[in-house]
C-alpha cells in the first residue's frame, strides 16, 4: 500500500483539474438567480391557483354543499393544488461543472398532474416572473416530458426543467393490489406516468445524496472529475448520473479514514478495475427503491467490459505517476522540498541558482599551510553533512517518485553505507 505522502502529487493534479472544470462565480450566481426566481414564481402561481379555485367554489356554493355530502369530495377540497417545489439533479447535489449545467426542479401536485394543469402553470408562470425580475425567459411546455422548460435569453444561456409529479402516482400499484379495488375515474389527459415516476426517483436520489455523500471528504470533487471524464470519453458515458454517484459514495465511504482527492479517485478506479461491473459481479444496489434493483441494469455487457478495461488502464497510469494522462492535462512541475541539491546528471550540468557552487580549489603551495588545510577539511565536513540531510530513501523518492521501496540489505562501512533496495 502506498504511503499517504506519496499521493500528494495526485492531489495536486486532481485539484488543478477540478479548478479548470468548476463553474466560475459569475456562472454560479446566474444559476442561483435563475433557480431562485423560478422557485418564487412557482410559489406565486400556486397562490394564484388557490385563490382562483377558492373564488370558483364560492360562486358555486350550493353545488359544493351537495358534494360535501360525499365524504371523499370534502377531503379533496382541502390542501393546495401545488404542494411545493424542490431542487433535484445537479443543482441539489452541487455537481455542476462547466458546459454541463442541467438545472432541474420538481413541482409536487396534490392530484395526479394533467396536461390542463401543465398548460395552466405554463401560462401564468411568465406573469409571475415579470413581477420578480427584469430578466427575460423563454418558456415552453412539453406534455410528453411532463415538464416545463425555461430558457434564459439574456446573459449566460441556461436551461431549467420543471417536472410535474405527485406522490399518488407511486402509490397507485399498491392501491390496485389492495382488497378494495373500487375503480376511480381519472382525467383523460394525465401526464406520462413514467416521467412522473422518474421525477419522484430523482427527488429520492437528491435526498439520499445530501444525507450520505455530501459529508464525505473529496466525494463531490471526485464526482465532478469523473463527470468530466464521462463527457470526454464515450466509454464512460453509461456510468454518468446516479450509478456513478452510488459507486463513488460506496468506494469512498467504506474507507476507515478521510481521503484526499487523489487517493479517493484512485480508490474509485480500483473498485471499477476489480470487475464489480462484470457479469456475475455484485452490481450496484439502488438504496432508493423498495424492491432490490441494480442501478446498472441499463448498461450492456460490452459497455461494462469496456468501462472495466478503461479503469484498469487508468489505474496503471496513476500507479506510475501519470495521472495527468487520465485527467487529460499537462503534467505539473514537481514540488520538491530539497531543490538545492540536485541528484540528476542533467541538473548537475545545468547552470542556475539551484546548482551547487564550484568547490574551492587550493593551489599546490597550500598543502604546507596548516590553516588553509584545516579550512579545506572543515568545508568537506560541512558539505558531507549537508548531503547527509537527504538519506538514501529520500534520494530514491526524488529520482523516481510514486513508488514504494523496501530495504533488502546494507553493506559497506558505517560512514559510507551501501543499500540494496527493492520496488
Amino acid at each position: 500500500m502506498r504511503s499517504i505522502r506519496s499521493f500528494a502529487n495526485d492531489d495536486r493534479h486532481v485539484m488543478m483539474k477540478h479548478s479548470t472544470i468548476y463553474p466560475s462565480p459569475e456562472e454560479l450566481e446566474a444559476v442561483q438567480n435563475m433557480v431562485s426566481t423560478v422557485e418564487c414564481a412557482l410559489k406565486q402561481v400556486s397562490d394564484w391557483m388557490d385563490e382562483t379555485s377558492k373564488s370558483s367554489r364560492m360562486e358555486g356554493n350550493v353545488e359544493d354543499k351537495e358534494e360535501t355530502a360525499d365524504g371523499r369530495s370534502s377531503k379533496e377540497q382541502g390542501g393546495r393544488i401545488l404542494c411545493g417545489v424542490m431542487r433535484i439533479g445537479l443543482v441539489a447535489k452541487g455537481l455542476l461543472i462547466k458546459d454541463d449545467m442541467d438545472l432541474e426542479l420538481v413541482l409536487m401536485c396534490k392530484e395526479k398532474p394533467t396536461e390542463t394543469l401543465l398548460s395552466l402553470v405554463k401560462d401564468n408562470l411568465p406573469v409571475q416572473i415579470q413581477k420578480l425580475t427584469e430578466e427575460k425567459y423563454h418558456i415552453e411546455h412539453h406534455p410528453s416530458e411532463a415538464a416545463i422548460v425555461i430558457r434564459s435569453t439574456t446573459g449566460l444561456p441556461l436551461t431549467l426543467k420543471v417536472t410535474l409529479t405527485s406522490p399518488l402516482i407511486r402509490d397507485e400499484p399498491e392501491k390496485k393490489d389492495g382488497v378494495d379495488n373500487t375503480p376511480v375515474k381519472e382525467p383523460p389527459d394525465l401526464l406520462s406516468r413514467q416521467k412522473c415516476l422518474e421525477a419522484l426517483a430523482s427527488l429520492r436520489h437528491a435526498k439520499w445524496f445530501q444525507a450520505r455523500a455530501n459529508g464525505l471528504k473529496s466525494c463531490v470533487i471526485v464526482l465532478r472529475i469523473l463527470r468530466d471524464l464521462c463527457n470526454r470519453a464515450p466509454t464512460w458515458a453509461p456510468l454518468k448520473g446516479w450509478p456513478l454517484e452510488l459507486l463513488c459514495e460506496k468506494a469512498i465511504g467504506t474507507c476507515n479514514r478521510p481521503l484526499g482527492a487523489g487517493e479517493a479517485l484512485r480508490r474509485v478506479l480500483e473498485c471499477l478495475a476489480s470487475g464489480i461491473l462484470l457479469p456475475g459481479g455484485p452490481g450496484v444496489h439502488d438504496p432508493c427503491e423498495r424492491e432490490p434493483t441494480d442501478a446498472l441494469s441499463s448498461v450492456t455487457v460490452p459497455q461494462r467490459e469496456a468501462i472495466t478495461h478503461s479503469a484498469q488502464h487508468a489505474l496503471r497510469l496513476s500507479a506510475f505517476g501519470q495521472i495527468y494522462k487520465v485527467l487529460e492535462m499537462d503534467p505539473l512541475p514537481s514540488n520538491k522540498s530539497f531543490q538545492k541539491y540536485s541528484w540528476s546528471g542533467a541538473d548537475k550540468e545545468g547552470a542556475g541558482s539551484s546548482a551547487l557552487k564550484r568547490p574551492f580549489e587550493d593551489g599546490l603551495g597550500d598543502e604546507k599551510d596548516p590553516s588553509k588545510k584545516m579550512k579545506r577539511n572543515l568545508r568537506k565536513i560541512l558539505d558531507s553533512k549537508a548531503i547527509d540531510l537527504m538519506n538514501a530513501l529520500m534520494r530514491l523518492n526524488q529520482i523516481r517518485p510514486g513508488l514504494q521501496y523496501k530495504l533488502l540489505s546494507q553493506s559497506g562501512p558505517v560512514h559510507a553505507p551501501v543499500f540494496t533496495m527493492s520496488v
